[in-house]
């Protein structure tokens, strides 16, 4: 295959596109009449449901088993060239940039007949351009998940970095848009959130602190924010095995920001993974928003209004249908891009776009072709593609828990 040479920026949703955004009144769908929620089909082209909303499906090996026996990638830099390169393209170089953080909800309840599971999910940000990514490994489980491309869909050719850097943030529309077979393959490594063919389910939301993770203890994967939500979806089950996958692997904070995760099973098993002090800490909830649910910085952050509207919706309804799940991510909805009913128990997801709660999208995994129920990641470690040691973890910083402690008292500081 003839390579072809391309630089392009993998940039963190920066404020400066929202200049050449049109502004969506979210107020404006209040009052239109509910429209029968559409079916999607995903294929792979680059399909429009709506205007910004788009769907694709990748089928066949994208590289990941490659990737983590080769012991993964402690930066998004080398990632992306990673995935670039898998599917052709010699890219030479790759730039970062990064802005702001997002605010987020994500709950699980039982449903209705109390035979199954709802995950409900917004991701909050600003105006943006949102893809459901729809992955048949060859090698793991089937998923869908949900990208925010806008972190990764700037790119041009033989431009010096300076000028990158310069039209990126100036000039944006003269930076040509990625490549569709660049944007799905590096899409697939950069899920907000998921659920697979099994009903695991995840969320990825932001928490504060002026500390970072980049754990590097000897013998384990190493993986980022999203690829390692990637490997959880295509590897794990349950919430155990995604534990599994977390302790034997090396975290290291894209862009330095710092995340928690809500991981959910369809036996209705549901934590939070924080890292704190360089090692994940795991909690058993059901709601996460954006500040600590570990003991340890327990309600240090933000959103707790909108963990108690969830809250209180589901105190309302112990059991929850659809409506109720999508009622309950309205309630909580703040600048939302998206909001998700994922249905654990039929693998199927509909979608809401920017507060339009009235109209929904709704998409289903085909299973037909499903792996069978042998574990992608064996107690074992031998049987596993993750095949590392336990070594302890360590964080990135001289003084870890001084970090931790000056950082609580400025964010202490900053809520009252």
């Amino acid at each position: 295959m003839q390579f072809k040479n391309l630089k392009f920026i993998l940039s963190f949703a920066t404020y400066a596109l929202l200049t050449v955004s049109s502004p969506i009144d979210q107020d404006s769908f209040k009052d239109e009449k509910v429209i029968p929620i559409q079916e999607i089909k995903a294929t792979e082209d680059m399909k429009v449901i709506i205007e910004n909303f788009r769907v694709t499906e990748y089928r066949g090996d994208y590289g990941l088993d490659e990737m983590l026996e080769a012991g993964g990638f402690d930066n998004d830099f080398d990632l992306i060239k990673y995935t670039t390169k898998f599917i052709g393209y010699n890219d030479t170089s790759v730039f970062l940039k990064n802005d702001k953080g997002m605010a987020c909800s994500a709950f699980q309840t039982p449903n209705i007949e109390g035979n199954g599971y709802f995950f409900g999910r917004n991701f909050d940000w600003i105006y943006c351009t949102p893809l459901i990514m729809v992955t048949y490994p060859d090698h793991g489980y089937s998923s869908i998940s949900t990208v925010n491309t806008d972190f990764i869909n700037w790119a041009s050719e033989n431009i010096p970095y300076e000028e990158l850097y310069e039209k990126i943030v100036n000039h944006p529309q003269d930076i040509n848009q990625l490549p569709d077979d660049i944007l799905r393959i590096s899409a697939i490594y950069t899920p907000m959130d998921g659920i697979n063919e099994k009903g695991l389910s995840i969320s990825v939301n932001m928490v504060p602190g002026n500390w970072t993770i980049h754990q590097r203890a000897s013998g384990k994967v190493n993986l980022t924010t999203l690829s390692i939500v990637r490997v959880m979806l295509d590897k794990a089950a349950t919430v155990d095995e995604a534990l599994d996958i977390i302790k034997r692997t090396n975290l290291h904070a894209s862009f330095d920001y710092l995340n928690h995760y809500l991981i959910s099973d369809t036996n209705g098993k549901s934590v939070t993974v924080e890292y704190i002090n360089g090692e994940p800490v795991v909690t058993e909830t059901k709601i996460i928003t954006n500040f600590y649910i570990a003991k340890e910085l327990e309600g240090v952050g933000y959103g707790q209004d909108r963990y108690d509207a969830i809250k209180n919706m589901m105190t309302e309804y112990p059991k929850m249908n659809a409506d109720n799940v999508r009622d309950a991510l309205a309630a909580a909805e703040e600048s939302t891009q998206w909001s998700i009913v994922y249905d654990q128990l039929n693998i199927e997801a509909t979608y809401y776009l920017r507060g339009n709660f009235k109209q929904g999208y709704h998409i289903k995994l085909n299973v037909d072709n499903a792996l069978d129920d042998e574990t992608l990641v064996g107690s074992d470690p031998e049987d596993s593609v993750l095949n590392i040691s336990d070594d302890e973890t360590i964080i990135d910083l001289d003084n870890e828990d001084s970090a931790v402690e000056e950082s609580v008292e400025e964010i202490t500081d900053g809520n009252n």
